[in-house]
């Protein structure tokens, strides 16, 4: 077990970084809870993540991002898996600082489209009638988006890559290190 360890571990990437599935494990090694933002929007909208954006649009899934971002950070202490636009503005990434660790899963954009460009649970991979984006407006736009939002994600205080070639547990075990050795130093 870590000293000192913060009440609230935030993960922060991309779509498809892996977050969720780092965060168990890492929850499961610090003998906490574990919370994917994601599953607590759907729990407090009543809706799926696609019918939100399908039913209300991108801003007021945003909308309802921050506020469950706000309410884990009041009500929840343990792992957090970050949706990839959690961190939406500079506000967010101070307030999210300010109440717990916040880590980067840093993963290529080339390792997510791999990943997520087959998965029609994503609303940002459709076109406006719901079908697939072809692979290559689809990376345009991705690295586009990943290239705005990588500004925000490299505030995080620790900084892991995630390649897709290393196991969740060895990452899990590199992030137990660096956390180890952030609380120890401050």
């Amino acid at each position: 077990m870590i000293s000192n360890l913060p009440e609230r571990i935030f993960l922060c990437g991309f779509m498809g970084a892996g977050k969720s599935v780092i965060g168990r494990g890492l929850a499961k090694r610090l003998e906490v809870s574990f919370l994917d933002l994601d599953d607590k929007i759907e729990e407090q909208t009543g809706q799926s993540i696609p019918e939100i954006f399908e039913e209300s649009g991108e801003p007021a899934f945003r909308v309802a991002e921050r506020r469950a971002v706000l309410e884990v950070i009041r009500t929840f202490d343990g792992v957090v898996s970050l949706g990839g636009g959690s961190l939406q503005n500079q506000h967010m990434v101070d307030h999210v600082k300010l109440n717990g660790l916040l880590i980067f899963i840093e993963t290529p954009i080339s390792v997510i489209l791999d990943r997520i460009s087959q998965d029609e649970n994503r609303p940002l991979l459709l076109d406006e009638q719901g079908n697939p984006k072809n692979k290559k407006q689809l990376k345009r736009e991705l690295t586009a988006l990943y290239e705005r939002r990588l500004p925000l994600y490299e505030q995080a205080v620790i900084q892991i890559e995630n390649d897709g070639k290393a196991s969740v547990e060895d990452i899990v075990e590199q992030l137990l290190k660096k956390i180890r050795n952030h609380v120890e130093y401050y």
